[in-house]
């Protein structure tokens, strides 16, 4: 390879349209460089292999291959990938320029960070991570050089995840290899990264819980003389727990790192979508040693502010939520099963009843997204339990983050007959759906022909649509606002013939 291939330099031009402007940041792996897409008339950053690197077309594959996959994600916590090409020689990529620190540097100047201020981080990571990971990638390498913080206009954090599957081939900076195979960072990998095991969305909920864990405490749970021995350490050693090294942490906030921190997967949060799920369900309140400080309200990829107007006692959110229901399907259960019962959960009408159908299946519907809204438990909306339920993704905004018209949920039942009523169970407030009914489920909204009925401002309970006695073997919840939460959730569906 040429020299004159890597001679970076202000004002050069790559593909045509990609103007350099300055170098930001250098790496194991890649140059970064501040630059401009001379077509689209934006600002971009631009990664640069080096020459090493770039000569291996091995390596180069895949590193397209992998920009092209991490490209499909759109998450407003996740730094987009744009464009991946190669100029004479000189491999990129082109993504988000975000302007901002990482955690890493805010670390360097204030560790440790408050706690309520570690943990919103931290669910926002998460959110950003379960994305990624239903989009197939595992990110591989969450660390706090990883991880933007971006100061809002009006004072607010957001936070943004950076080199989602970009493999790590770095040999200095604390990073470790294997011929042809990425570890990591040492401080940050999972105990089945350090063993040669193949990474999976559990190896980022571990590697996010060390850097959790590093935010509350001011330093990573491991740290050797070498890099090789700081990674066995994550197989072998406990850690300090974060309460023994630093006072007023909270207890469920400890819990929630050690968990996240087991050896073994198995006994980790099982996805990212769980680990927040933990961190939003922790109160913190006037009376912990570090209160939550959330400066903005709206954060994004929906994350839900954690102050709270006044102190209550520490309950899992999945545990309230089964309580909650069980005592509505208790409550439904001794009512009398007329359409308006006065049972407090919303009823639109005076609707027909009917012998329930047999439902033999449950999918997801989201045609204008990724094509997969929580698909692996779209069952969990007719598994006969309140207690469980398929959501929708959350999103930024009631309009779903401007990115879509809506999201559904759609189920098949046997044989092709009249249907005359649906009935849907949920704990959302304020959503909105359309329903429709077809002989079999469409690929796109279209295929579905017209709505039957359609309900706005529902509250949580359960809202009866009337299917008008139409037949067909499928029927749709369309669902056009998510409610206030920006997620709508169905724990059960049923329908009547």
């Amino acid at each position: 390879m040429s020299d004159r291939a890597f001679s970076l330099t202000t004002d050069r031009v790559l593909a045509g349209r990609y103007r350099l402007v300055g170098p930001i940041a250098r790496g194991g792996m890649a140059e970064v460089w501040e630059g401009h897409d001379d077509v689209l008339a934006r600002p971009v950053a631009v990664k640069i292999l080096h020459p090493h690197l770039a000569e291996d077309e091995g390596f180069v594959e895949r590193f397209r291959r992998e920009a092209v996959a991490a490209a499909r994600l759109s998450h407003p916590g996740i730094v987009a990938t744009f464009d991946t090409g190669d100029d004479d020689g000189v491999t990129f990529i082109v993504m988000e320029l975000v302007r901002g620190r990482t955690l890493r540097q805010a670390l360097e100047d204030s560790a440790p960070l408050p706690t309520g201020t570690a943990v919103h981080i931290a669910a926002q990571v998460a959110d950003a991570l379960e994305r990624a990971h239903r989009g197939g990638l595992v990110h591989r390498d969450v660390k706090p050089a990883n991880i933007l913080l971006c100061d809002e206009p009006g004072g607010g954090v957001r936070v943004k995840v950076a080199d989602f599957g970009i493999a790590k081939l770095q040999t200095g900076g604390g990073d470790l290899t294997q011929t042809g195979a990425v570890v990591g960072t040492a401080k940050y990998l999972s105990p089945e990264q350090v063993e040669g095991r193949s990474p999976d969305a559990r190896s980022d909920v571990y590697a996010l819980g060390v850097v959790l864990y590093e935010m509350l405490c001011g330093r990573p749970p491991f740290t050797a003389d070498t890099e090789l021995a700081t990674a066995l350490q994550h197989v072998r050693a406990e850690p300090v727990t974060p309460r023994q090294l630093r006072a007023g942490i909270p207890k469920p906030v400890e819990q929630i790192v050690l968990r996240a921190m087991a050896k073994d997967p198995d006994e980790r949060y099982r996805s990212a979508a769980d680990l927040r799920g933990a961190l939003l369900a922790v109160d913190l309140g006037p009376d912990d040693a570090d209160p939550m400080v959330v400066r903005d309200p709206t954060p994004p990829g929906g994350v839900v502010p954690l102050a709270r107007s006044a102190r209550r006692n520490w309950v899992p959110a999945l545990l309230v939520g089964a309580l909650v229901a069980g005592a509505v399907a208790v409550a439904l259960a001794v009512l009398p099963s007329s359409d308006d019962d006065g049972s407090g959960g919303t009823r639109r009408g005076t609707r027909a009843g009917g012998a329930l159908v047999d439902v033999t299946a449950a999918h997801s519907f989201d045609p204008l997204g990724d094509a997969d809204e929580n698909e692996d438990v779209a069952a969990l909306a007719v598994d006969g339990r309140a207690d469980t339920a398929w959501s929708t993704s959350r999103y930024n905004t009631r309009d779903f983050g401007n990115l879509k018209a809506g999201v559904g949920l759609y189920i098949q039942v046997s044989g092709n007959r009249p249907l005359r009523r649906l009935d849907v169970q949920s704990p959302t407030d304020d959503w909105a759906a359309a329903v429709y009914v077809a002989d079999r489920p469409g690929a796109e909204l279209a295929g579905w022909g017209a709505p039957v009925d359609r309900e706005t401002a529902i509250d949580g309970g359960t809202v009866t649509f009337d299917l008008g006695g139409r037949r067909g073997g499928a029927v749709l919840v369309w669902i056009t606002d998510p409610g206030v939460d920006n997620k709508a959730e169905i724990a059960e569906i049923s329908v009547r013939a």
